[in-house]
């Protein structure tokens, strides 16, 4: 076991420092190496030239081994280099520009008219493929690091049976598990060197230490904590370059590595230093540099006999996120009853310090609605977040957390069934709202699969799909063969169309609080008259304890999944499994919906969360979180929903705990907290090297405050002014 000697956590400290001051850059290296590939394989079966296109990237690719040299893995040659992905187009993503103003449009002019002009025939383009591959997805990491790869290498290549098709793919998955095993043989190579030449004895042994754990893993099984932690680095940055280069979660580490929890319990310092090393190493990859690439690693949580699974490597990922202010990856903890109390204690104590880590989650709810979709209770036991909060199960299901399977934005869909002729006869309005989402529910049951089908045709990711359970057998890709094919399904806007649900009911009872002549009249002016937009945003909204939007809010949710279980049955398809999660989209959704009768203006951004939509007054937390309870997230988001709680900056661990836990233990399932202190962030806007250890979570994503745009940053302002005043 690694000793925390002072030169390790001083190597930790130099690798951070070394990360966080690198600017964005562009890396065209892995473009320029797949478009030979691609020209020098052709002819090949498209699975079989991925993965040789996949093995040339590894074979001639850049090593860094100084940037964080406590263990071997990167996507691009320099720390923050934006790794391209040419077969799904030169894109950027549209949230990483709202989060960080700075970079959007940061491509432009940085693409050669000789790539631009190969790929413009090759690329899978819109509106089949986004800025990478389907992300969302946790691999068997268990099998990674107890078997090794070449065990799951044997197994696809001795497979038999099958059509043509399958043979074909298990053999590209044999050529790109090789390629990932000679990859770490290229670092083991490298490393020796480096340790040969150093004339610093502690950063020789670093080095000599890597290449001893990359001689052996992630090939065979790992035998300590640090080749388990190697073993996971380079397979999680080796799916970020087949091409899921976005929300590829590291599951559950603290399960896989449990086996070396006694190295942890002997050294937790030492173990802490190691895990904290690994956080930056995934935090350095490279695609859109300092944008969040939503890497989620889960600890915690019970089994499937409700026997608590905390160990002593979840303390060390608890303490190794307070080492290292990293926040991507983001951490999350299953919180059950019986979760011990030394890893609840250190949790909360962490939040209550700022450190808006780990966001919470809880088990019976979850692992209900998992098991109540057609889970296997032992299954469900094992779920993890592989996104900005959406849920699934490592190795197994993927298509919980796909956004290709569809979804829909509340607050468009009551917008868009107000009649400005009628602005408030409810039983129309109420008909249209089911009639739009019949619309999108069908659309994305023709769809989901005829997508899936494109990108599995066009660019399928053989080590990816290898890394999934009984893939040998399946011999297909991940996008068309998962033990669990539930579909996802997004949702956003909830809070915003309760409230205007509600209003509309007041105007509709005619109870003189407001006119449909002046609501009209609000609508078709975007607001302007500024005193009737206060009475609009005045009348009762969600997260008030109100009866009105609660109703309405669950007469949506039951509407939706009524919808949903009858397309299912026409279709013959399992359940969907909807979440509600919004990271940044309630900024690109709200761009695109007219003003609407909660006295929203066109183009503000929708709701953050699932919680109170920000009014005139702060809201109550404790009134937020009563209005949550009361959606039943198994039955309607077994995929997860985001919850986002700001608490002033001197809230108290314990007062977290009873806060926390009461809302937990009622049946609220996610909930992101927040302790912030509005002048803070704003001294830290005007002084960003003083702050920049200061991490916030801002909806679906974790950020340093300072590297955030704006709007970002006054949206936290106003959050904490809110908590401040309430």
């Amino acid at each position: 076991m690694i000793e925390a000697t002072d030169e390790l956590l001083r190597d930790v400290a130099e690798s951070a420092e070394r990360l966080f001051a690198a600017t964005d850059s562009v890396s065209l290296e892995r473009a320029r190496l797949v478009t030979e590939a691609y020209a020098e394989y052709e002819t090949e079966p498209t699975p079989i030239k991925r993965a040789l296109a996949f093995g040339h990237v590894l074979r001639h690719m850049e090593l860094d081994l100084q940037t964080i040299p406590l263990l071997a893995g990167n996507t691009s040659p320099r720390p923050r280099a934006w790794m391209l992905l040419p077969e799904y187009g030169f894109n950027e993503d549209v949230q990483v520009g709202i989060e960080h103003s700075d970079l959007k449009g940061f491509l432009e002019g940085q693409i050669p008219e000789d790539l631009l002009e190969f790929w413009s025939g090759q690329s899978i383009g819109q509106p089949f493929g986004g800025t990478s591959g389907v992300g969302h997805l946790a691999v068997d990491l268990d099998a990674v690091v107890h078997r090794g790869l070449r065990s799951i290498r044997d197994e696809a290549a001795s497979a038999t049976g099958g059509m043509p098709n399958q043979m074909t793919y298990r053999r590209a998955m044999v050529i790109a598990l090789d390629a990932v095993m000679d990859w770490a043989l290229r670092y083991a190579g490298a490393a020796e060197t480096l340790a040969e030449e150093s004339t610093d004895l502690a950063v020789a042994e670093i080095h000599r230490r890597v290449a001893t754990a990359c001689r052996r893993v992630p090939a065979q099984p790992a035998r300590d904590l640090f080749e388990g932690l190697q073993s996971i680095a380079l397979v999680q940055l080796a799916i970020a370059l087949e091409g899921h280069g976005m929300s590829v979660s590291v599951g559950s580490p603290d399960r896989v590595l449990a086996p070396f929890a006694d190295e942890a319990e002997k050294n937790p310092e030492g173990a802490a230093a190691i895990v904290a090393g690994f956080l930056l190493k995934l935090a350095s990859h490279g695609l859109f540099g300092r944008g969040s690439k939503t890497q989620a690693i889960t600890i915690g949580g019970s089994d499937s006999n409700g026997r608590d699974c905390c160990n002593a490597v979840t303390g060390a990922f608890l303490r190794a996120f307070e080492l290292v202010p990293v926040a991507d990856p983001h951490l999350f903890l299953r919180w059950h009853p019986g979760l011990d109390g030394d890893v609840w204690r250190k949790a909360t104590a962490m939040l209550a310090a700022g450190r808006s880590m780990p966001m919470l989650i809880n088990d019976e709810t979850t692992i209900r609605g998992f098991v109540e979709s057609g889970i296997a209770p032992e299954d469900a036991a094992e779920y993890c977040v592989i996104g900005c909060n959406e849920l699934g199960i490592p190795g197994r299901m993927w298509d919980s957390a796909a956004s290709i399977g569809g979804g829909l934005n509340f607050l468009q869909v009551v917008n868009t069934a107000i009649d400005p002729g009628d602005v408030v006869e409810m039983d129309g309005i109420l008909a249209r709202v089911e009639s739009a989402m019949v619309e999108r529910v069908e659309h994305a049951c023709r769809r989901r699969e005829e997508i899936q089908a494109h990108m599995a045709d066009r660019v399928p990711t053989p080590l990816t799909s290898a890394l999934m359970r009984g893939a040998a057998e399946r011999g297909c890709d991940l996008l068309e063969g998962m033990p669990y094919r539930n579909p996802g399904w997004f949702e956003r806007g909830l809070s915003n169309a309760a409230d205007a649900l509600a209003v509309l009911e007041r105007i509709s009872a005619g109870d003189g609080h407001i006119g449909p002549r002046e609501l009209r009249e609000a609508l078709s002016s975007d607001h302007s008259d500024e005193g009737l937009r206060r009475r609009l945003e005045r009348v009762p909204r969600w997260g008030s304890g109100a009866e009105a939007p609660r109703r309405w809010l669950h007469w949506l949710l039951e509407t939706r999944t009524r919808l949903l279980r009858e397309a299912e049955a026409r279709h013959g398809r399992p359940p969907h499994m909807p979440c509600h999660v919004v990271r940044s989209l309630h900024y690109v959704d709200g761009a695109h919906i007219g003003p609407s009768a909660d006295g929203r203006r066109a183009g503000e951004p929708v709701g953050d969360s699932i919680g109170a939509v920000a009014g005139p007054e702060p809201p109550s937390v404790t009134a937020v979180l009563g209005d949550v309870v009361t959606i039943d997230a198994a039955r309607h988001y077994p995929g997860g929903y985001n919850l986002n709680v700001t608490l002033p900056s001197a809230t108290s661990a314990e007062d977290i705990r009873a806060l926390a836990e009461g809302f937990l233990d009622e049946g609220g399932q996610e909930l992101q907290v927040n302790c912030l202190d509005a002048d803070r962030l704003r001294a830290a806007r005007s002084d960003p090297e003083a702050h920049r250890g200061l991490v916030v979570r801002v909806a679906g994503l974790s950020a340093r405050f300072v590297e955030l745009s704006q709007v970002e940053q006054d949206e936290l302002i106003r959050r904490a002014e809110m908590a401040g005043a309430g």
